[in-house]
């Protein structure tokens, strides 16, 4: 074990000495947890219209070929390992390396290479303060939550880019009838997803962090009245003409299929090779609760309601980054049967009253709300799109 992690160290220190003194190539690396996470996915399809790309995974690289094809791109996307030689040559000597929660130690960048930390949303939940990761910028979709960035990443004000992020851009590419099908949903009727944040988590993967599951509060399907709630849900969506499909943290120990609605795992979406934002584009409302997808979802412009029945303890536990979240947030708070009818209503003809809240949640968190993060980021950059050769005047 000693001699495991003395090696590592080794490897660290050595890519540390050779990523100050390698000369910036024009290319970029990407590295997201997981791998196919939406922000660095998302900066891949972008970065490949602009300069070559090398794509680090940690598992096999063939397994996210499907997320960028090769026909969309202008530049070599090359994937490949994480922990390979080729991956660690390739970090050292790009000009741009992006990262979701960090990439070999995390090490301050040197001043003629530039690091993008594109994190994995904004929201309320308090840091545990695992992200204590250098970078010369990081990503922000609020300037609420871009304003606590400096704190939590070392960066300062002039580090924080508030420029969305760059998963939203899968919002804009739905699938169609037939893949909604194909996942168990009934195509001719709206789609809302009720999206829950982990309360235990049941992480299955490799990690290298020490502490790999913690709980944060009770399990909601552990609870007879969230059970009982989520079936009178389900009753009046069903006369609604309406599917109330539950998609679970990917580190959620919690099942959901106690709670008597659809459920739609991580697995279904990777058969069908779909990620969640893009059937996120294709939802007509979205339930949540602290989680940050809300705050991406508001690009959609469409209801947002907040089921928190364990707002209390959750504050108590987690704890939130924000006083008053109930009065921040840009769609109802739902506890009971009725709360959810009135939501279901406005998912499928929207009052003014509910697009008034939702305004006013966006003018409180400052939130950018248009889609072409990802292009907007590396314009802000300065990663320009290479001209097309001219041809000559006859």
């Amino acid at each position: 074990m000693r001699s495991s992690r003395a090696g590592e160290a080794a490897k660290l220190a050595l890519l540390r000495l050779l990523l100050w003194m390698t000369p910036a190539l024009r290319h970029a690396v990407v590295a997201g947890f997981p791998d196919d996470e939406g922000n660095s996915v998302e900066i891949v399809r972008a970065l490949s219209r602009r300069m070559p790309v090398y794509w680090l995974t940690g598992d096999r690289p063939d397994r996210v070929r499907w997320l960028v094809p090769e026909g969309e791109t202008r530049y070599e996307v090359r994937r490949m390992s994480k922990n390979t030689v080729r991956a660690y040559l390739a970090y050292v000597s790009a000009r741009y390396v992006f990262f979701t929660h960090g990439l070999f130690g995390s090490t301050r960048p040197p001043p003629h290479k530039t690091f993008v930390n594109l994190w994995h949303g904004d929201g309320p939940k308090r840091s545990k303060r695992f992200a204590h990761i250098r970078s010369t910028y990081v990503v922000a979709g609020t300037q609420l939550w871009g304003g606590q960035r400096p704190l939590h990443f070392g960066v300062g004000e002039n580090g924080v880019m508030v420029t969305g992020h760059p998963r939203v851009d899968q919002l804009a590419r739905p699938p169609g009838d037939e893949t909604l099908g194909l996942l168990g949903l009934d195509p001719d009727k709206p789609l809302v997803l009720w999206m829950p944040t982990f309360r235990q988590t049941e992480y299955r993967g490799n990690r290298l962090a020490a502490v790999q599951n913690w709980a944060d509060a009770e399990t909601l399907s552990r609870s007879g009245p969230v059970r009982e709630l989520a079936a009178q849900v389900g009753a009046v969506a069903q006369r609604l003409g309406v599917t109330v499909a539950i998609k679970p943290h990917p580190l959620d120990a919690d099942g959901y299929q106690a709670m008597g609605l659809p459920v739609v795992t991580g697995d279904d979406l990777l058969r069908e090779q779909i990620t969640l934002y893009q059937l996120l584009g294709r939802s007509q409302g979205l339930i949540t609760d602290y989680s940050s997808v809300w705050t991406d979802y508001l690009t959609m412009d469409r209801p947002i309601g907040f089921y928190c029945p364990d707002l209390d303890e959750y504050e108590a536990t987690r704890g939130l980054n924000v006083e008053h979240y109930a009065d921040l947030i840009p769609g109802p708070l739902l506890e009971s049967v009725t709360d959810f009818e009135q939501f279901l209503r406005d998912c499928l003809d929207e009052s003014p009253a509910s697009r008034d809240r939702r305004a006013t949640g966006i003018s409180l968190i400052g939130a950018e709300t248009r889609l072409g993060a990802s292009d907007r980021l590396l314009d802000a950059l300065g990663i320009a799109v290479p001209r097309e050769p001219t041809c000559p005047q006859e």
